[in-house]
């Protein structure tokens, strides 16, 4: 009796559980066609957690994760539902899948990789087949785009070079003029201290002339004594000669 009320237990429990993760199902589902995405993924998570072991729903959350561009959750979920199936079919799809998420984050190699597994499934996709055109493309635009940048980095980093030298040039000649003015106004300077300097050879030259003129003065002095000394004498005679010719009148 105890048996078999454990019995009618444990399946009481199994239909519950059951019932939780379908309804769980449903609710994604219909949130999903709602395109309410972010519950719809609720949803999904909730009941994949509930659902037995040999249900996947990985691929459905996965492609809900591709509406709410989660590329990366959505590789996740797709890498999952690939490794447990084993129909080619299918599993090309899901590879196509995978290769589009990982095409949504730029990861081109791995989503060409993707593609080409698909369609060594499923040769016959055109989908698969324009989506792994698509991602060649757009590497090769990657390349050339890094290849610009890097390009325009380089030419940035010369000319901040140039501009830096240029620069230091600059301050090197109007630190080496600085200097020069600066030597200038110094020997300037000195000169003007000098004893030896132009100032005193002034003052000698002005000592010069103050003689120079005094020695004019004294030969003027003297030319004057010797001009009044002939006078007086020429007097003299004038005045002798006179009186010898009174006497004879007499």
């Amino acid at each position: 009796m105890k048996l078999i009320l454990t019995c009618i237990a444990f399946f009481c429990l199994y239909q519950l559980q059951a019932q939780e993760w379908r309804d769980s199902l449903y609710a994604a589902r219909k949130a999903y066609k709602a395109q309410d995405y972010t519950k719809a993924m609720e949803h999904y998570r909730s009941a994949q957690r509930l659902a037995p072991a040999d249900v996947d729903l990985s691929s459905e959350a996965g492609q809900t994760a591709m509406h709410l561009r989660e590329f990366k959750k959505a590789e996740d979920f797709y890498r999952e539902s690939v490794a447990r199936d084993e129909d080619p079919k299918r599993k090309a799809i899901k590879l196509k899948n995978l290769g589009n998420s990982q095409l949504g984050q730029k990861k081109y190699d791995d989503a060409i990789e993707s593609y080409k597994q698909s369609l060594r499934l499923d040769p016959q996709n055109e989908q698969t087949r324009y989506n792994l055109s698509e991602a060649m493309r757009r590497k090769k635009e990657s390349q050339k785009q890094n290849q610009k940048q890097n390009q325009n980095q380089n030419q940035n980093q010369k000319q901040n070079q140039n501009e830096k030298q240029d620069q230091d040039q600059n301050e090197n000649g109007k630190q080496n003029q600085d200097g020069k003015q600066n030597q200038d106004g110094k020997q300037n300077e000195n000169e003007g201290q000098n004893p030896g300097s132009g100032g005193n050879s002034e003052s000698q030259g002005n000592g010069q002339s103050k003689l120079s003129q005094k020695r004019v003065e004294q030969m003027l002095d003297e030319l004057m004594k010797q001009e009044a000394e002939t006078k007086r004498r020429a007097g003299q005679g004038s005045n002798t000669r006179g009186s010898a010719q009174s006497g004879k009148d007499w």
